[in-house]
Order: C-alpha cells, then sequence, then structure tokens
C-alpha cells in the first residue's frame, strides 16, 4: 500500500489525482493533500502566513508541540543549501513584493519559521506513514520545497511531474537535480525519429524587439499605486509632496520605455522605483555587433527556471563573474534583462556587481534576442529557454544550472577548469540534436498537467487528458514507468 502525499493546487491536477486514486484500485491511497481549501491543508496559507485552512485545520494548531523529526534535516549534507533555497522562495512573498504579505522580517524569522513548519509537516508526514510524495511541478513556491526536502531527509519515494514547452508532453523525475539528465544507459537504444517543433513561447508574445515610443502611466499603474498605500503605506495619503514626487518618478520611468513595457502593471512599491531607474540609464547604452562577445540574457526572478533549477547560480552575477574569468581580454559579455522582471533581485547592489565586471556591456530592452544570438561566440544562460533555441540555430550553449536540454549535443555545462575554447569546440550539429531530441519525446510522457499549456493541445480533451496522465502518474509512482530524467546513481 502507497500512502501518499500530493501537491496539488490546482483543479485541473487534482481531477488528476482523483482519477490516480480511483484506477489503482486501492493500490494508492490519498493519505494527504496540500491544496486549496477543499484539501487537508491549504498550501498557500503556508506562505501568505495567513488563518485560511483545509479540512484539517491549520497545521500549526495540529502540531503545537515540538517533536523533533525536522531535525534529520539539520543531518542532512545540504541543509544550508536547502535552507537558502528555502528563504529564497519565501521572501518572494514579503512586504516589498506583496500586498498581502508575510509578516517575517530579518533573517531569525525566517530561520525560526523553517524550523516550525518543518517540524510541523514532517509530523504530519510521520503519523500519517507517508511513503510516497507527489509534485505536480518542480517544488519551487518554499511550501512545496519543504515538503520536498524533508522527504529526501526521511528518505521517502519522490514522483515529480512538470509541463515541457513541447506541445502535449510533459516530463518526470525523482530529484530536481536530475533534471535535464538523459540516463547515459538510454542513449544506447534506438529511438523513432520526431522532428523538432518551433516552440511556442507564448507568454513572451507582448514582447517586442525594436524601439516604440516612451509609455504613459495608466489606469493599472494608479490602481496599483492605491492598493500600494491602502496596505502598505496609508500615512502618506496625508503627505500631498511626497505622493507628487513619487507620481514624477513613475511618470519619467514610462518616459524612459517604449510602450510594451509596463513597469508597474502588476505591482508597485517604492522599492521598485530605484530599480528601474538604474534599468532606465541602459536605454540609451552603446553597443556594437561587431564586437566579440558572449550573450547572456537574465531569467526573471523569482521563476522555478532560477530557484530551484538553477542550483547555485539563481545568484545571476555569479554567473556572469564566472564566466567572465573564463574569456579572453577582448570578448564581451552583452547582458540583456528580462523584459517581465522587476525589482526582485535586482536592487542597486546587483548593478554595482555587474559594474565591477570589465566585460559587461548592458544591453537596452529593445536589443534583439535572434541578432544577438546569431551574432554572439556562444550564448550562457542559468538554464533559459535561449539556451534551446541557440543550440537549434548551431550556436554553442553554456549552461550553469539544471537546464532540461542540458545534456544535449553543443550544451556545456560550467565546471572547475572548463575554457573558453571547450565551450567553442562543442558545436552542435542537427542530426545529433535531431537523434537527443527523440530520445527526449520517447522518454517524456503524453499530457498536459498545467492547465496554462492547454491551447497548445489542438481540440485538447480535458477528460481523455485527465484519464491519460493519471495512468502514466500512476506507473511513475508504482515504479512501472521510468521516469523521463534520472542520474546514473539513481538507474
Amino acid at each position: 500500500m502507497i500512502n501518499l502525499l500530493a501537491v496539488s493546487t490546482a483543479k485541473n491536477t487534482t481531477k488528476i489525482l482523483d482519477r490516480i486514486i480511483e484506477q489503482s484500485k486501492g493500490r494508492i491511497n490519498l493519505t494527504l493533500h496540500f491544496g486549496d481549501s477543499t484539501s487537508d491543508f491549504k498550501a498557500s496559507s503556508l506562505v501568505r502566513m495567513n488563518t485560511r485552512v483545509g479540512r484539517l485545520g491549520h497545521i500549526f494548531e495540529r502540531n503545537k508541540n515540538f517533536s523533533g523529526v525536522d531535525h534529520q534535516l539539520m543531518a542532512s549534507k545540504s541543509f544550508h543549501k536547502d535552507l537558502e533555497i528555502f528563504i529564497d522562495q519565501l521572501y518572494r512573498h514579503s512586504d516589498s513584493y506583496r500586498y498581502k504579505s508575510h509578516n517575517l522580517k530579518n533573517l531569525q524569522d525566517y530561520l525560526d519559521y523553517y524550523h516550525i513548519l518543518a517540524d510541523a509537516i514532517a509530523e504530519e508526514i510521520r503519523s500519517h506513514e507517508i511513503n510516497h510524495v507527489l509534485f505536480f511541478n518542480i517544488p519551487h513556491l518554499a511550501y512545496d520545497t519543504i515538503i520536498y526536502q524533508i522527504a529526501l531527509a526521511l528518505k521517502i519515494n519522490v514522483t515529480i511531474v512538470t509541463q515541457s514547452l513541447f506541445p502535449n508532453k510533459f516530463f518526470s523525475l525523482q530529484l530536481i537535480e536530475s533534471y535535464g539528465d538523459l540516463n547515459q544507459d538510454n542513449k544506447q537504444k534506438k529511438y523513432s525519429p520526431h522532428k523538432i517543433p518551433t516552440l511556442n513561447l507564448f507568454y513572451m508574445k507582448k514582447i517586442k524587439q525594436e524601439k516604440e515610443n516612451p509609455g504613459i502611466i495608466n489606469l493599472k499603474t494608479v490602481v496599483n499605486f492605491i492598493l500600494f498605500m491602502i496596505f502598505k503605506k496609508p500615512l502618506i495619503v496625508f503627505r500631498p509632496v511626497y505622493v507628487w514626487h513619487i507620481f514624477s518618478r513613475i511618470r519619467k520611468i514610462y518616459q524612459s520605455f517604449p510602450k510594451w513595457r509596463d513597469p508597474f502593471a502588476d505591482f508597485f512599491h517604492v522599492d521598485e522605483l530605484a530599480y528601474f531607474e538604474h534599468l532606465a540609464e541602459f536605454e540609451s547604452s552603446d553597443f556594437n555587433f561587431n564586437d566579440r562577445f558572449v550573450y547572456f540574457p537574465l531569467p526573471m526572478q523569482p521563476e522555478m527556471t532560477t530557484s530551484p533549477i538553477g542550483g547555485n547560480y539563481r545568484d545571476q552575477v555569479l554567473a556572469i563573474e564566472q564566466l567572465s574569468q573564463i574569456l579572453p581580454k577582448d570578448v564581451k559579455i552583452f547582458v540583456k534583462e528580462n523584459p517581465k522582471q522587476g525589482s526582485y533581485a535586482r536592487g542597486p547592489l546587483f548593478f554595482h556587481r555587474l559594474s565591477r565586471i570589465p566585460s559587461v556591456v548592458f544591453v537596452p530592452s529593445f536589443a534583439n534576442t535572434r541578432e544577438l544570438t546569431e551574432k554572439s561566440l556562444f550564448v550562457a544562460t542559468a538554464t533559459g529557454t535561449v539556451g534551446w533555441e541557440s543550440i537549434c540555430l548551431g550556436k554553442s550553449v553554456l549552461v550553469f544550472g539544471y537546464a532540461w536540454y542540458r545534456n544535449f549535443p553543443g550544451v556545456s555545462e560550467f565546471r572547475k577548469g572548463i575554457s573558453f575554447d571547450d565551450i567553442r569546440r562543442n558545436r552542435p550539429k542537427i542530426e545529433e540534436i535531431e537523434s537527443c531530441y527523440s530520445q527526449l519525446m520517447e522518454l517524456s510522457h503524453e499530457g498536459v498537467v498545467d492547465r496554462a499549456y492547454t491551447h497548445l493541445v489542438e481540440k485538447f480533451d480535458a477528460t481523455k487528458n485527465s484519464r491519460n496522465t493519471a495512468k502514466v502518474i500512476e506507473d511513475l509512482i508504482l515504479k512501472k514507468e521510468k521516469p523521463t530524467f534520472s542520474s546514473n546513481s539513481q538507474a
């Protein structure tokens, strides 16, 4: 009997979860469910620190006494790294990035909360005799990350499924560190050929690659500014001069960026002003495509692509610093900001660190990504999709994290001792990429586990998808199906 703990917060994955239990015919028992208010525990309340609860109430009310179960986490060699990842992910719900935020203020608060939450969750896992944990995405939202860390510390089996960028395909894995690791044993097999499709990056549709007229303050910005005053600084309404000063800065920022770049459309905080003021300085920066350069596009943060699968290189400047050390003196690093980025992980010191690297050239928002890729010596990224697009164009790629394509031809993983020439020599051949892609598709699974990707599937049938994905995940849990990614040590 498998006593399953599942992390499923979306309606579509919960339907898949119900199917798994039904189809398993008693072999899998849903013992604990972290999800919405109808689940055992409301997952989001664990990071927002509110009183909204699930069927079993609030986890802190159920576990008021210290049990010590979580201390197995502290015995782990990766404890301090795991703690850093959790704090990084929980920080996205802090006062500077959410209108309704948690109330943690300093490092000790985060440490205390980590240990309280870990102990409470570990006790629930122990008392319910959980022996398998299922995630419908790579853990990256703090509450799922700590569950994942506890599961590994207690040596509990883990299954992770996560949507791919390819239509109707999802990946599976057991360890985050194995993401992108196509088991070498599988490379000896022959796979049916698959044509590489053009990716539909629908989440980037409104992003333009040319100069445009500057933007203006819009209704969204005004609404978000009002929300900021209500939730964060209600007393500034009595300081009209200060309010006018803020609006003057906002107007200047909008005038510095093209219309498609709407800095405060989703959120406003005074801390955001300094970020966009720094960024605006680069909108008129000079760069020359005739220079010898490596292209490094910055990923959006916070996102799963940096924490956790960026590994140590969730710190993007660290990756750029490492890159600068292996480049010839005449080679520059063209850095471009993600067009959807806000002030998270982009404080003034971020720009100061970058300015200390002589080879760095920060290019403006309108710089064409395709042209930057094609004219670069190679592309460097933590895990970004730009790496995949680059090898499909025949460009060499350097990755710093656990990119899903990191085992593909033309991709070099950053390591101690790697050289500029090593990366340049590793140029991909289209037939080798197609062969590796065919292997990846054969090891992937048919279906959609992320509702945002349903529109990529022609005539999507939700009932059929739920039934088929449930069968695959059931087989993964029962070890009848091999995961897409697994290191040799797992095999």
